[in-house]
């Protein structure tokens, strides 16, 4: 009996190794197409879309067949689909990398630059206008920030300590101000770690879609124009085959689930 489960054990775990191989030697062929065609792309443009393709199918064989989700795979994933012209793909893979590895900072500079490429420009309201000026350092590197916390932190313990053999009234002003700089940093810090600041819903995937101000055809239309591809948006509620969403500028609308992804795919 004892030989039996041993024999049971061995063969699931070489099971295992040889799917781990064959997912490895996958992934290693689906990054030589995508090199392959960066390097085709000015020579060729219609060979190296067909390398694109090529990647962006054994991407999406790993993830939906063999449920593999690494920010790497999502990352690549959307850089294939950026090299396609697919910026709401990209941008919707670039969003569930980060739901993997939210300090990947590839993927930030990546999403940034794809955000910057968007069609449809939204905004900022006056109060977001405020905030982002408020909280400039909140935009610096998660280096930087970590820097400057623990820089705060050792001149906060450093006058704690430098306060037993002398005391002075601008000791406990410079004090305070090393602890807020250690709370302000720290909790920053924290926000890019939880993805509290940066945590969208869905994408728009389809080319354009009209948004309503309601969940139907029946309803005007919420905007005069179209929104694009790689529009992010937060659920408010969803109805049916329609969704009520709020933009990253504050504007909701409703939208048809069928134009959009969500970064969490068990909605």
């Amino acid at each position: 009996m004892k030989r039996t489960i041993l024999l049971v054990i061995l063969i699931m775990t070489s099971w295992c190794h040889a799917g781990d191989l064959e997912n490895q030697a996958m992934f290693k062929r689906a990054n030589e197409s995508f090199a392959q065609a960066n390097a085709e792309a000015l020579v060729n443009p219609s060979h190296a879309r067909d390398l694109y393709q090529s990647a962006i199918l054994n991407y999406e064989f790993l993830i939906e067949q063999r449920g593999i989700n690494t920010a790497d795979l999502h990352t690549n994933l959307g850089n294939a689909y950026f090299s396609v012209g697919d910026r709401g793909r990209a941008v919707l893979n670039y969003q569930r990398a980060l739901s993997e590895d939210p300090l990947h900072q590839d993927v930030l500079h990546n999403l940034r630059y794809v955000r910057s490429l968007t069609i449809d420009a939204l905004p900022m309201t006056r109060g977001q206008a405020v905030r982002h000026a408020l909280t400039f350092w909140h935009r610096w590197s998660f280096a930087v920030r970590a820097t400057c916390l623990g820089g705060a932190h050792v001149a906060f313990w450093g006058l704690v300590a430098l306060m037993f053999y002398r005391r002075s009234r601008w000791m406990y002003g410079a004090m305070m101000i090393a602890a807020a700089l250690s709370l302000l940093f720290g909790l920053s810090l924290l926000t890019s770690q939880q993805r509290w600041d940066d945590a969208v819903d869905g994408v728009v995937v389809e080319r354009e879609v009209i948004a309503r101000q309601g969940n139907g055809l029946i309803y005007d239309n919420a905007f005069t124009s179209p929104i694009h591809a790689g529009t992010e948006f937060f659920l408010i509620e969803q109805r049916g085959d329609w969704c009520h969403a709020m933009l990253l500028n504050g504007d909701t609308c409703w939208l048809s689930v069928h134009a959009v992804a969500w970064v969490e795919r068990e909605r």
